[in-house]
């Protein structure tokens, strides 16, 4: 298995994964690459610029800083399950697992400063989800932490010494997700219960001049019935959110496989609808374009049908075509995009270049299972 990461002004680096550990393969330039380092690790993550490596082993998680491809930090957590960078990559947050073997104080969920190497966070987690994860969360700046636990959404400043919970009740909640960008909002999901709908409501984050729980009104709220999960998919200047909702049951018996919908809201609460799909069948995936102004959905039964939103309205703006598809990727700077279909679809790719007037031309085609690099040089 391969994992590829890299920036605009740095090598690109591949993971490779098999049974004896992990390789760090160095890329530029050409295809092949240097293995430039070897870790006898179970997992590996990085960072979401690349800059740094964690490997989890059986009784550490250490940190490698794939510029030099040196050790920087090596942090005693024996028993880790997951481990999740801040977006800075200033902190790891760490799941261990909840026994004699895991966390020894019953603290099995801690956040750990990385230029220190000194734990600023923990707490219990009974249960760990691979879907859930990250279960503790980072606003941008990683000046606001927050986790859901029952009834409740507790929020903390991870630079304080003695971090101080705010908390804000939201019965019922199940999950939530900080917004990217320099002002956070946080969005919510409270599943049907009890005969009553669904809903997602959006806050403002709180201030922490207190500790103790605080009452905010939603700036905004939607409410639907037949979603059990959602995915929350923010914009990267958190200006929008769209709410992906899904459950196991298609009340229609259109679909073997459930029924979905997607739900669009503004983060100032000004405007919110449901995305306007024209044809019936799944949503299979929603991407924003990384220029923020816009958005693709791939939906509707085989073959899909690709369409272009606008971020402002949520207005259909171009149509891709339909085809075997059920994967979006953009490249980082929002001129190129991928169509393709993976898993039990036979791999077909498009690619299609964004043109100054707004359309959109198809430039190559392929079969194939692989992604598009940070760089845009490799794919």
């Amino acid at each position: 298995m391969m994992e590829a990461t890299g920036s605009k002004n740095e090598l690109m680096h591949i993971i490779e994964r098999g049974a004896e550990g992990a390789s760090l393969r160095s890329m530029e330039g050409g295809l092949v690459g240097t293995v430039v380092g070897h870790y006898s690790a179970s997992q590996t993550v990085f960072s979401s610029d690349g800059r740094l490596l964690a490997c989890i082993l059986q009784n550490v998680v250490e940190i490698y800083d794939t510029s030099k491809y040196s050790l920087l930090r090596s942090i005693p957590v024996p028993g880790t399950v997951a481990v999740h960078f801040s977006g800075a990559a200033s902190y790891l947050v760490v799941c261990q697992r909840a026994n004699f073997s895991g966390a020894k104080d019953g603290k099995n969920l801690s956040v750990w400063e990385l230029s220190t190497g000194v734990m600023v966070f923990s707490c219990f987690q009974k249960t760990f989800n691979k879907n859930d994860w990250p279960t503790l969360q980072f606003s941008s700046d990683e000046a606001v932490a927050c986790r859901v636990v029952s009834n409740e959404v507790h929020f903390f400043c991870p630079s304080d010494l003695n971090p101080k919970l705010k908390r804000l009740r939201i019965s019922d909640v199940f999950s939530v997700k900080l917004s990217p960008g320099k002002q956070s909002k946080l969005v919510a999901f409270v599943p049907e219960l009890r005969g009553q709908p669904g809903n997602v409501q959006l806050y403002n984050l709180p201030s922490f001049q207190d500790d103790g729980v605080f009452q905010s009104e939603p700036l905004a709220r939607k409410s639907f019935f037949r979603v059990q999960e959602v995915e929350f998919k923010w914009a990267d200047d958190g200006a929008a959110v769209l709410i992906h909702g899904s459950s196991e049951i298609d009340a229609t018996n259109q679909s073997y496989y459930g029924e979905s919908s997607l739900h669009f809201i503004k983060a100032d609460g000004s405007f919110d609808c449901k995305v306007p799909l024209d044809k019936h069948g799944p949503v299979h995936e929603a991407a924003w374009s990384p220029r923020n102004d816009e958005f693709i959905v791939v939906y509707g039964f085989m073959p899909a049908k690709a369409t272009i939103f606008s971020s402002d309205r949520c207005e259909p703006r171009y149509q891709l075509g339909a085809g075997p598809y059920n994967t979006v990727r953009w490249n980082p700077f929002g001129r190129f995009v991928c169509l393709a279909g993976f898993g039990n679809l036979p791999g077909d790719m498009v690619f299609f270049d964004r043109k100054a007037d707004g359309k959109y031309k198809v430039i190559g085609s392929a079969r194939a299972s692989c992604s598009v690099s940070s760089t845009t040089l490799h794919f």
